[in-house]
């Protein structure tokens, strides 16, 4: 039983015995003036009703002061316990970052590389193909150590130029997905395999992929929303670009088609039609012919009414120039 709930019995016990104790007194008089002992003069013993009244507001007030200390008790509590949780997890995120980079320090220290390093030599269209160079420094490392990579089922060689250092030119897919590059470093017939961050995407490197910065307002007016802002096109390439079309889908319906292709390249700023309608949403369709030959598609909704559900209808797609998919983002698909 709690101390709170043990204070709230005892003052009713005591509310109680006072009624019980007010009403013998109060009937003791009352025989005492009916036999005649005493004369029903002024008393100093209330009558049993006033009597409960007061002690129940007594007992009310006592119970409220009671109460609001506990709360402010509680409160306090509560607070000092939340400022002890947020230190915990504090320190929780100071110890697993910590972790992260013991764990880390000793997978470099435990590596055989010293660094790596790749670049873009060259590409092929055509056959959709990048040339990669590749740079690889050893800490440890002896006359017949030899270096190999691995890019997916592939394997490339490496020609040593001086002690530890290995370099290597490979041609590979533009499009395939890379989840990992491994190194493999043999040395006396004994094999250890290292793992090395590589870009999943070649193209992303290559290709004028692109990405918008918008600052768009909405307003719903009679069933319809009304829509105002600007956009402007980002891209990470733009030297590659040979054209840039956006269409404006309203509702899934074409309202409007343009050449963006100077904005696009000056990176400077579109401006929406002041308080264009729509009823549910409004989706960008952009769409860029590359000096390559491919073609980018990217359909983002960037103003929706409800849900965005309407994202379902987004997709990203890279065709070649005889108009095959060759990519499209699985986060669309």
């Amino acid at each position: 039983m709690s101390k709170a709930l043990f204070l709230v019995i005892i003052l009713m016990i005591l509310a109680a015995i006072i009624i019980i104790v007010s009403f013998l007194a109060y009937n003791k008089r009352l025989n005492r003036i009916a036999s005649g002992e005493i004369r029903d003069t002024h008393s100093n013993i209330p009558e049993p009703g006033t009597t409960a009244g007061i002690t129940y507001k007594t007992v009310l007030i006592c119970l409220t002061i009671f109460t609001l200390l506990s709360v402010s008790t509680l409160t306090g509590i509560v607070r000092s316990m939340n400022n002890t949780i947020d230190n915990m997890k504090s320190s929780q995120h100071d110890m697993n970052m910590n972790i992260l980079e013991l764990q880390r320090q000793i997978e470099q220290s435990n590596s055989l590389l010293s660094d790596i390093s790749w670049e873009i030599t060259g590409q092929d269209a055509e056959k959709k193909t990048v040339d990669l160079k590749f740079t690889i420094s050893l800490k440890q490392f002896s006359e017949n150590t030899t270096v190999t990579l691995g890019l997916k089922d592939k394997e490339f060689p490496l020609t040593k130029t001086t002690l530890g250092n290995y370099v290597g030119q490979i041609t590979t897919s533009l499009f395939e997905d890379y989840e990992q590059l491994k190194v493999c470093i043999t040395e006396n017939g004994v094999t250890k395999v290292e793992s090395a961050n590589f870009d999943r995407y070649l193209f992303w490197d290559t290709l004028p992929m692109p990405s918008i910065e918008c600052n768009f307002t909405s307003k719903d007016s009679m069933g319809k929303i009304k829509c105002n802002g600007w956009y402007r096109l980002v891209f990470n390439a733009p030297e590659k670009i040979k054209k840039v079309t956006v269409t404006y889908l309203a509702d899934g319906k074409e309202l409007k088609s343009f050449d963006a292709t100077k904005e696009a390249k000056d990176n400077t700023q579109i401006d929406l039609e002041k308080d264009l309608t729509i009823e549910k949403n409004l989706a960008l369709l952009i769409e860029i012919q590359t000096e390559d030959g491919y073609k980018i598609c990217q359909k983002t909704v960037v103003i929706y009414n409800a849900s965005p559900d309407s994202v379902d209808e987004d997709y990203e797609r890279i065709y070649d120039s005889a108009g095959n998919l060759v990519w499209e983002n699985e986060k669309y698909k």
